[in-house]
């Protein structure tokens, strides 16, 4: 059987704000608008098959959203290294901390989404 990653799923306190933190910091765009009432939202790269489904949370009295047991540490894209570092330079203009590390066979810069998931843009592009 062959299998290939359809989406990863993200609950966010605030739909709007991720789906422009998605689209504005990695180029992501809404794969499938007014699908499903508008949520979840899909947000893919153009031409690709593998997106972040991002659904409303709903937040409790502590202002922690539903994510519990199981969730996830992190989601990761591939890219280039041109367009790793024209994400740096992106995340710069917008005053975005990040950080980047070194893993050998590839180079991956971590930020975190508006609700703190952190998502990794990788390349096995050498410098």
């Amino acid at each position: 059987m062959e299998v290939q990653l359809d989406h990863v799923a993200v609950y966010v306190s605030d739909l709007e704000r991720s789906k422009a933190f998605y689209a504005e910091v990695l180029g992501l765009e809404d794969a499938y608008p007014g699908q499903w009432g508008g949520a979840p939202t899909i947000m893919m790269a153009p031409g690709s098959r593998t997106g972040v489904a991002i659904f409303p949370a709903e937040i409790g009295d502590d202002g922690r959203t539903n994510r519990g047991p199981g969730a996830i540490d992190h989601v990761a894209f591939r890219t280039g290294r041109g367009e790793q570092d024209g994400l740096r330079v992106r995340l710069d203009a917008l005053g975005i901390a990040y950080e980047v590390k070194e893993f050998g066979i590839c180079h991956s810069v971590f930020v975190r989404d508006p609700d703190g998931v952190v998502v990794e843009v990788t390349t096995y592009d050498d410098r």
